[in-house]
């Protein structure tokens, strides 16, 4: 009789519901598309993980295009939501970059040995000579950020210290974990961290079929939802059709036998509230505007993968009607779409 009680009060402790603090999550789903931070605070009860702090980040005597940090996120814990808060400030000069310039988060797995993977937290791009600000939210992330792991910041600039075109930026990252049942993936997989894929040309061993190899990954055999998380950005200009910038891409994420296309075309950059900037900042762009997040696309595909069993992953990138392009007039800087892909699977 002691142990049956003692097992039965064992099993009603087991299930007791988990309390969690009364906290607001914030609304993201208003925030979109531009994800500004006016009026932003962490409520009590939050953890605030700070990566980077007004770190500089420009090129020249001293190269910090890309700059690293260790970060000890929380081991434990549900989270509700998780937010990561993104800055960029001009240099104490007040002197930005002049230039739009490509950025992004990652996240190193197995940093410093020969397992390194890169894992895209976020792409940007800079705005003509002013500071940008946003907050998004990486809540499917949850089953990476634990513990401690390698952060970088990657910005494409050329400018520094004493340049007649700019300083360079200040960078501020934080990630804001807000408690509650979790709401984020059970795992991550990492199909690409951020790569270039370069488009238009026909030469043998150029296309993009021939930068492309097709990825293998298995689902876990409990996982309930699949969804793809693709992030493309193109770059480049003065190219056929003014491409890989200026010019409306289809990007198809084959899984097995089922095609996934999406159109990232930005078309409201002249309504973007970091304004006014300096430069073309107005005109629409294939997948992103000046000083903006560009937050990709997240497709369920949880019917068109094997759970359980090994899958394949292909990808095509296409004009927008669905033809092949074909760039008959290069110049020195091809036309490229920077890509990154992940899994949030569910359970």
């Amino acid at each position: 009789m002691f142990i049956w009680n003692f097992l039965l009060l064992s099993c009603q402790e087991t299930e007791k519901e988990v309390v969690y603090p009364d906290i607001d999550l914030y609304d993201f789903e208003a925030a979109k598309p531009w994800y500004q931070t006016e009026g932003l605070t962490y409520p009590e009860g939050t953890t605030v993980v700070t990566a980077f702090e007004l770190e500089d980040q420009f090129f020249g005597g001293e190269d910090k295009r890309t700059i690293q940090t260790e970060v000890t996120f929380p081991q434990e814990g549900d989270w509700a939501q998780i937010g990561m808060f993104f800055r960029l400030d001009c240099p104490e000069s007040g002197r930005c970059d002049h230039w739009d310039r490509t950025g992004s988060i990652q996240l190193v797995e197995n940093a410093g040995t020969d397992d390194a993977e890169s894992i895209e937290l976020l792409r940007h791009i800079t705005p003509y000579r002013i500071a940008m600000s946003n907050y998004v939210d990486i809540t499917e992330l949850a089953p990476i950020l634990k513990g401690t792991k390698t952060i970088t910041s990657f910005i494409d600039t050329w400018v520094g210290p004493g340049h007649e075109q700019g300083e360079g930026w200040r960078v501020t990252l934080r990630f804001v974990f807000y408690p509650g049942p979790p709401a984020g993936a059970a795992e991550v997989i990492n199909i690409w961290g951020r790569r270039n894929i370069t488009v238009g040309q026909t030469g043998e061993g150029q296309t993009v079929d021939d930068q492309i190899e097709p990825v293998s990954f298995t689902i876990p055999e409990d996982a309930t939802r699949v969804v793809a998380h693709l992030t493309t950005t193109g770059h480049s200009f003065g190219n056929t059709y003014n491409c890989a910038e200026f010019c409306e891409m289809r990007h198809d994420m084959s899984f097995n036998d089922d095609v996934f296309s999406t159109n990232p075309w930005r078309g409201d950059c002249e309504v973007n509230p970091v304004s006014p900037q300096y430069g073309t900042w107005e005109y629409g762009r294939n997948g992103w505007c000046p000083g903006a997040v560009a937050v990709g696309d997240k497709i369920d595909v949880t019917d068109s993968v094997n759970i359980g069993g090994e899958n394949i992953f292909d990808f095509d990138i296409l004009l927008a009607n669905g033809s092949v392009y074909q760039n008959s007039s290069p110049v020195d800087l091809l036309p490229t779409t920077a890509t990154s892909l992940k899994l949030y699977v569910y359970k």
